[in-house]
């Protein structure tokens, strides 16, 4: 009981390696009910033989004759029988609502296992099924696909000067204007570090460059409505449309050589410098197809 007890009780999420294991013990556990099953058929089958074949009852009467304790061994011999019978169906849920607990586990973990824990947008590992489930789909029906990859310019610099977990915040808000400005349909994902990569099914380029642009437009209005915070949001945008024959490393990285390119441009976009009480002004750059790379930057404060 304590064994499966333990297992079925537990509500904290595992890792999928730790169910697996779990898993193996519930399965020791059928094979040890496998094995009572078997003595109790053992001993029925005994008992349906020695009725086919009345000789053997006789020569047992003639054995236990002379003994009084006979009946009290038949009797505890039955009563045996059933406890074992009930003990059996009662491993037997405990073992049903274990595995239960163990799949919703398994689930559990293996949807945990594909989300930042940070931004809680899914994370690298989940890109590649999706993409390529949508690589399928547009084959099939002839249908546009688009992905874009992004990061957050001037990152490192930014996390050494203000801490970890100003960049962590910083991460979290990027999520969250991706998550407010494409569809539901779109796939974000946090591909690693700054890095992000949006799949935007039935999107062509031009939909996409109006994508990034609506995008361009909301951090602008973060950057107004944040100027308290020291710095300006900003990010780099590549475009890539998917051609037949394109694998899922090829879309990533024809992508992220295009954000390159963009970010390597020095060009000034239209967005405008923000400015904070006691904060020097900050130089934002917006991001679009066509425009160059956003930067994240820093404001110091004045020197008097």
């Amino acid at each position: 009981m304590s064994e499966i007890q333990t297992i079925a009780d537990s509500t904290q999420a595992s890792t999928p390696e730790q169910v697996e294991q779990d898993i193996q013990a519930l399965e020791w556990r059928d094979f040890q009910l496998l094995g009572i099953a078997i003595l109790i058929l053992f001993v029925i089958a005994a008992g349906f033989l020695a009725l086919l074949m009345p000789q053997l009852i006789r020569k047992a009467e003639a054995e236990f004759a002379h003994r009084q304790e006979f009946t009290s061994l038949f009797f505890g011999l039955i009563g045996l029988l059933v406890l074992l019978n009930i003990y059996m169906f009662d491993q037997r849920l405990r073992l049903q609502r274990a595995r239960r607990e163990l799949i919703h586990q398994l689930q559990r973990a293996e949807r945990m296992a594909r989300i930042d824990p940070l931004t809680g947008i899914p994370n690298r590992r989940s890109l590649t099924e999706s993409l390529e489930a949508e690589i399928s789909r547009s084959q099939r029906s002839k249908l546009p696909l688009t992905v874009m990859v992004s990061d957050v310019d001037n990152f490192k610099s930014f996390n050494t000067r203000f801490g970890h977990l100003t960049g962590d915040r910083v991460l979290m808000d990027v999520a969250t204007l991706l998550r407010k400005n494409f569809r539901a349909g779109d796939f974000i994902v946090r591909y690693g570090g700054d890095e992000f990569v949006v799949v935007m099914p039935d999107t062509d380029m031009e939909r996409a460059r109006a994508a990034v642009e609506r995008l361009n437009r909301l951090i602008d209005s973060w950057n107004s409505s944040h100027q308290h915070c020291g710095y300006s949001l900003g990010l780099t945008c590549g475009l890539t449309q998917f051609v037949d024959g394109a694998t899922v490393d090829e879309l990533i990285q024809k992508a992220d050589e295009d954000m390159y390119v963009r970010k390597s441009s020095n060009t000034h976009s239209t967005l405008q410098p923000t400015e904070a009480p006691g904060l020097i002004e900050g130089k934002a750059e917006a991001i679009g197809i066509g425009s160059p790379p956003a930067n994240l930057h820093e404001a110091s404060a004045h020197t008097s």
